[in-house]
């Protein structure tokens, strides 16, 4: 899933369990460009962004984008602190919409949808709501739990 700063999904896809993500993340990335894209760990591969067919400066040049992910301990080239310490916020601002489309309703790991299509459709309606609880309070400060007016 990508999304942005403030928490709004832009573009996601649905994998099973057992796929490298990073066999899909190609096609999500192209859905923006120009993007400063911070990533967990799994994308710091040499060997993934190599294998890529658009990897490194050619995909840099034809996107826009500039892929940020913490770097190893044991990597000769590291981010400053100040880089590593903000790379960490993003991420945790990510896994928290990750957290709440998956911890609101019902759980997507104990869906009972008997076909694919009818999962999928289940997805895009907890990724919609998501959007639509964003758009309500901070938008115009409804708190979606209680439809409360909250002040800004």
């Amino acid at each position: 899933m990508l999304s942005t700063w403030n928490g709004i999904p832009i573009s996601y896809d649905i994998v099973s369990a057992n796929t490298d993500e990073r066999t899909v993340a190609e096609g999500v990335l192209e859905t923006v460009s120009h993007s400063d894209i911070y990533a967990d760990k799994g994308f710091i591969s040499a060997d993934w962004q190599l294998a890529m067919p658009s990897a490194g400066y050619a995909y840099a040049r034809r996107t826009g984008h500039r892929i940020w992910t913490l770097t190893r301990e044991n990597q000769h080239l590291q981010h400053s602190h100040a880089l590593k310490r903000f790379i960490s916020r993003v991420r945790q601002r990510v896994e928290g919409v990750f957290h709440e489309i998956q911890n609101t309703g019902r759980n997507p790991e104990r869906l009972l949808n008997k076909t694919v299509d009818g999962f999928c459709v289940h997805i895009a309606a907890k990724i919609a709501s998501h959007t639509l609880r964003l758009l309500l309070r901070r938008r115009f400060g409804i708190n979606v739990l209680t439809f409360q007016s909250q002040s800004l």
